[in-house]
């Protein structure tokens, strides 16, 4: 009997506590974006594409490469000779090299603590994919969000209404013991790189895009988000630069399937048709 009420305790202990794990433990749900070229007859945005690619250059290469694109790879997504000279040249390089950053990893662990990583499968690398990726880039605290910090630090203890106001806006876990949730705000104040999509919240990229920071030529208008999407786009298709390729490849082997099924079946109906039942 002493054994089955020790089981007893234990399975209650579990149904507290293991929801109360996961809760903490969770961070905020990432926010979906479109992606045309998920699926079997997903396309690449070619507009999108372009405009990617001068992000990546001319802001993420500043700190991370894309060692297996090549400069001149970016001729298949539109750009012209000259503009590809151009960009390549930006980084110090010639339109035969490699995506690789300017900055070498010494100067980059010095300045950031860490190696940037290389950017070539990063959508490939980390859960969540694609989503993930834009999620990090426009999740950085905007200057309403440090505003609001500002305000609810000055007042001293959080009370509960101030509580769940700051966390609801910094998709923090509102499960969190105060202490915890001050801590992160008195980080947010020193200027520390918050980013509510992060694990742990922290990190050592800064914030990399602002709102005007690459201009387009086509006029679409840059804000955060569509540069954060743009560049995404195209950090997928140099994940996979032969994926519209090979879906195509794909199509044509399963139409040539069907078509041979069905003379194959053809083939069996005559065969069988002459053997007496």
């Amino acid at each position: 009997m002493d054994f089955l009420k020790f089981l007893k305790t234990v399975a209650l202990a579990a149904a507290v506590v293991l929801p109360q794990a996961a809760l903490a433990s969770e961070g905020p749900a990432l926010p979906k974006q479109s992606w045309g070229f998920i699926g079997v007859f997903g396309q690449f945005d070619q507009a999108a594409l372009k405009r990617g690619a001068r992000v990546a250059v001319e802001v993420c290469m500043a700190c991370h490469s894309i060692k297996y694109i090549k400069f001149d790879s970016l001729k298949k997504l539109g750009f012209t000779e000259p503009e590809v000279i151009a960009l390549a040249e930006a980084q110090s390089r010639n339109k035969k090299d490699a995506m690789i950053s300017p900055m070498d990893p010494t100067s980059a662990k010095d300045t950031f603590g860490v190696i940037p990583p290389d950017l070539s499968l990063i959508t490939k690398a980390r859960k969540g994919y694609e989503d993930y990726v834009y999620a990090l880039l426009s999740g950085y605290a905007t200057d309403a969000d440090r505003a609001l910090v500002q305000k609810v630090m000055e007042d001293g203890a959080l009370s509960d209404k101030e509580s769940m106001e700051v966390t609801s806006a910094l998709g923090l876990n509102a499960h969190q013991p105060p202490e915890k949730i001050k801590e992160v705000l008195t980080r947010i104040q020193a200027n520390e790189n918050f980013n509510r999509y992060f694990p742990g919240n922290f990190f050592a990229m800064p914030q990399p895009l602002n709102d005007g920071a690459v201009t387009y030529p086509d006029g679409v208008e840059n804000s955060l988000k569509q540069m954060s999407h743009d560049v995404t786009t195209f950090l997928a298709w140099a994940a996979e630069p032969s994926l519209m390729e090979r879906k195509a490849l794909g199509l044509k082997v399963m139409l040539y399937l069907f078509v041979l099924t069905i003379m194959f079946y053809a083939v069996k109906r005559r065969i069988w048709a002459k053997i007496p039942h």
